[in-house]
């Protein structure tokens, strides 16, 4: 029976990035018998057109791959229901999925990586997808190249249709989750301070994104994220043209070559205190602080030169 995957790419008015991401991914050998689908978002306003259109004639320029599938929104979704509906539908249509973002820059062996590692956790329920981006990790004598950890990570990952199900978009539900769920706000702020105060701005409307629905899922379900122990992406976007990344690019790390095509996975009870650790410190009290005073800072500056 045939394999039903797909490489999933999210995008909106970044032509230059998205360029930049479908030629490193090209650079994978298993995209020449995939399909590769592109959720690109609707224009916000009227001077936003001529981006968008550019993006999607690169897109309708792209060869390389198996098939290429295009979902042009006719109107602005945003980034959150954009990716809700994109995720909707790859879980509806294919059995597994790899996700990309227009952002990202991958390495040569992403996609095998990946692969790989869905077809070792496909039997473990407990496992809720695998991320290919990992902070730098000190791990010495590690024997394995994944680590289990307990935070979604959406800086590239793939995961099964049938984990996907369940997942709770809708902010009254989400609403009455964080409220009524024993110990629910302990589970999800114990995999980082931002993230109980991120779900109650998506809940409210003050951002608009999809990563925090699925982390809540996660910590909800008591389930784990497979991680790399050498990222095999680095993010590009953080920049004025990024919707949901300002100031300091906080998730700089060392990239793997792409050289390394086999990898040994370790299985989803084997917990590392240390490594794990390591993984949750750019997301502990002080690192939140001293990232938000830098940024600050920085809107600070931004502000005086644009009156200047």
């Amino acid at each position: 029976m045939e394999r039903s995957i797909i490489i999933g790419v999210f995008c909106y008015n970044r032509a230059a990035k998205l360029k930049s991401c479908i030629e490193a991914l090209l650079k994978n050998p298993e995209c020449s018998s995939m399909d590769i689908v592109f959720f690109s978002d609707g224009y916000k306003r009227e001077e936003d057109a001529p981006a968008i259109l550019e993006v999607r004639a690169y897109i309708d320029s792209i060869t390389g791959f198996r098939n290429v599938i295009k979902h042009y929104r006719e109107r602005n979704f945003s980034t959150g229901p954009n990716f809700q509906e994109g995720l909707t539908f790859l879980s509806d249509n294919y059995d597994e999925f790899i996700i990309v973002e227009d952002d990202l820059i991958v390495s040569p062996n992403y996609i095998k990586y990946l692969m790989d590692g869905l077809d070792f956790y496909r039997k473990d329920n407990t496992v809720f997808c695998i991320t290919a981006y990992v902070f730098p990790i000190n791990h010495k004598q590690y024997p394995y190249d994944t680590i289990v950890y307990k935070r979604f990570c959406s800086y590239g990952w793939a995961g099964w249709a049938n984990r996907f199900k369940t997942v709770i978009w809708d902010k009254d539900e989400l609403n009455e989750l964080m409220h009524t769920s024993p110990g629910f706000k302990k589970r999800l702020n114990a995999e980082g301070y931002d993230l109980v105060r991120m779900l109650k701005k998506q809940i409210s409307g003050v951002i608009s994104t999809w990563d925090i629905q699925l982390q809540a899922h996660v910590a909800e379900n008591r389930l784990k994220v497979i991680y790399p122990i050498l990222s095999k992406v680095s993010n590009i976007g953080f920049d004025e043209e990024s919707t949901n990344t300002f100031g300091i690019n906080y998730l700089v790390t060392p990239i793997d070559k792409g050289v390394k095509r086999s990898f040994k996975y370790c299985t989803s009870d084997y917990i590392v205190p240390e490594l794990q650790a390591q993984i949750k410190k750019p997301y502990g009290l002080k690192s939140l602080v001293t990232r938000k005073l830098i940024n600050e800072f920085i809107k600070a500056t931004n502000k005086v030169k644009k009156a200047g």
